[in-house]
This record gives structure tokens, sequence and C-alpha cells, in this order.
């Protein structure tokens, strides 16, 4: 096999995003993460202050999308500290979509 055919069959095989691009996003995903919860909890700190009550909805999207970090990361880590949160954070989600539909 020469250099050319392994360069063609490389890049037949490389039709999706290359590893700067997979590093960009994974940055970018991990900022938000970051981010989202943050300004949720801003938006419920300042909900309680004003005496209007727990906000449940934004629990549950800022849990939700903890959850799936943890979840994915477990997966991929295989680290029992990373299960362990993505169950927590999945049971505070459920339990907000609960409170938020049953007005709890």
């Amino acid at each position: 096999m020469n250099r050319e055919e392994i360069l063609s069959r490389v890049a037949k095989d490389n039709k999706g995003y290359d590893e700067m691009e997979t590093a960009i996003i994974t940055k970018a995903l991990g900022l938000s993460t970051i981010i989202v919860p943050i300004i949720c909890l801003l938006f419920m700190i300042v909900r309680i202050v004003r005496g209007n009550g727990l906000i449940t909805d934004l629990i549950a999207i800022t849990f939700s999308q903890l959850s799936v970090y943890e979840i994915y990361r477990y997966f991929m880590e295989r680290k029992k500290g990373k299960l362990f949160l993505s169950i927590i954070f999945s049971i505070i989600t459920i339990a907000s979509i609960i409170m938020f539909f049953f007005g709890v």
C-alpha cells in the first residue's frame, strides 16, 4: 500500500470533524454547561428574594443539563463519581418536573 492509498482511506474515514473542530465543540459545550446553570441559579435566587417562590422549571432545566453532562462523562470515563452525580441530578430533575406539573 502506498502513501496515496493510505491518505485516501484516512480521508474517507474522517468525513466528520477533525480533532481541532472536536476540541472546539467540546470546549464550547463544556463552557455552556457551566454558564447555563449559573444563569438559571441567578434567576432562581432573584425569584426567591422577590418572594415568588421556587422556580421548578429552571431547576429542571439546570439539573437536566447537568445530569446529561455527567451521564455522558460516566459512559466515556467509567468513573463511579460521575454515575453518582448523574443519578442525583436526574432525581432532582424528575422531582422538579413533577413539582412543576402538579404545582407543588
